[in-house]
């Protein structure tokens, strides 16, 4: 079950957070959506494996060896708990999740696209969970087609029937996502898609540290993730496949590890997982992605929510009593993320000024620019992210730093 979560004594886990201003007040981290701050005891993991047991892994049958290959692989034992994988050999690792998108949309595209075959992208999505499928329409003829978003930053389920046709043989959607926080009906969309035939994939990148995960509850084809966004070190990732689905694509790097057998003018792939994990991986990060994970699983997820959706409530309440003040949709589940424009003051402007205050906000279009378009914002906006650590207090200081901001900018 986990225990209730104490946002005081979390802080307290982190020793970046630690740090003060001139003036004696802790920095404000709204930076969320971009990293996350590691706490203790992920620091604590990646010293260890570099100053007690640094080896490769999968090779050496010497103690450091094994040590290192035992920690590598209890990783992906985690990691299946924590999104209800059926089996931890489900698990592919990467460095991050824009590597792990790519990766998929090579595999499944080498094995299942084929020209004129369709894939459903939403104007959510993130650049990385764009992109690797856009280059597919260069690779294999195929084309992409956008899913549309309500004003209130919605995606629009009753265009999707009329989306998904014969030819759509992919559709990929966030989880969470990185600029308006929207939550979208995941079970009722990969229903519909399944009905139609149709592979999903789930960007969770912004999900893992929020809001619990089971892909056989979604029974989602393929799920991405990325480690820095969930406590862990910058360089650690994964996707998940359904096992049948995952026995049957190709490999896309190739080197060592991912074969079975090798002569001078063949090879024979690997079984899964390692097909997919050529070469030496980022070890010591997975093994830190582990170590957040225990830190993740140690509280209830239910009382983690319930601190995490106070706090953006209070956020969007508190940035809304500004006659000046815009916050950019109003979906029907947020988490995590809340962003804003301010009329007469362009994005950067703000953040610059309220980074004076020592107050870390995020401007620009996020990797999003379809959806800033979409939402008529080709400027970009403010976006306040948060994590765990955060507090109500936090954003009182945000709102401060905000008033001064209006008297250099006066309309």
């Amino acid at each position: 079950m986990g225990k209730v979560f104490d946002v005081q004594a979390a802080r307290n886990d982190f020793p970046a957070l630690t740090q003060r201003d001139a003036k004696g007040q802790p920095i404000v981290y709204l930076d969320n959506a971009a990293t996350t701050q590691k706490p203790q005891k992920v620091l604590d993991a990646l010293m260890d494996f570099y100053t007690r047991y640094n080896a490769n892994v999968h090779r050496g049958y010497y103690e450091w060896g094994q040590r290192a290959t035992e920690a590598y692989e209890n990783t992906r034992k985690r990691l299946a708990n924590l999104i209800g994988a059926a089996d931890p050999q489900e698990i592919i690792f990467t460095r991050g999740a824009t590597e792990a998108c790519n990766a998929l949309a090579e595999i499944i595209g080498q094995r299942y696209f084929q020209p004129d075959d369709e894939i459903i992208l939403s104007e959510l999505e993130h650049h990385a969970n764009q992109i690797p499928w856009q280059m597919q329409q260069t690779k294999r003829g195929v084309r992409v087609k956008g899913w549309h978003v309500k004003e209130d930053g919605e995606l629009d389920l009753s265009q999707l029937d009329s989306l998904l046709t014969a030819k759509t043989k992919l559709l990929t959607v966030t989880h969470v996502s990185n600029v308006i926080g929207t939550v979208p009906p995941l079970r009722e969309i990969i229903r519909r898609a399944h009905a139609n035939g149709t592979l999903v994939v789930i960007d969770a990148a912004q999900a893992l540290a929020h809001l619990p995960i089971n892909v056989q509850t979604l029974d989602c084809d393929f799920l991405v993730g990325s480690g820095h966004k969930m406590y862990g070190p910058m360089g650690s990732g994964f996707f998940y496949g359904k096992r049948a689905l995952l026995e049957t694509l190709p490999p896309y790097h190739g080197g060592g590890t991912m074969m079975e057998t090798v002569t001078i003018d063949s090879f024979t792939p690997a079984a899964i997982p390692a097909r997919f994990e050529a070469g030496t991986p980022p070890v010591a990060d997975i093994i830190g992605l582990g170590a957040a994970i225990d830190y993740l699983q140690q509280f209830s997820w239910k009382s983690l929510m319930a601190h995490e959706d106070q706090v953006i409530a209070y956020a969007e309440k508190t940035l809304s009593q500004f006659p000046r003040v815009h916050v950019v949709g109003h979906p029907p589940q947020r988490t995590a993320v809340l962003s804003f424009v301010i009329d007469g003051i362009h994005p950067h402007d703000v953040a610059s000024l309220v980074s004076d205050h020592h107050i870390a906000l995020r401007a620009g279009y996020h990797c999003c620019q379809p959806l800033m378009h979409r939402l008529q914002y080709p400027g970009g906006v403010v976006r306040a992210s948060f994590g765990l650590y955060n507090t109500c207090e936090e954003v009182d200081r945000l709102a401060q730093a905000l008033e001064k901001v209006f008297t250099v900018f006066p309309l």
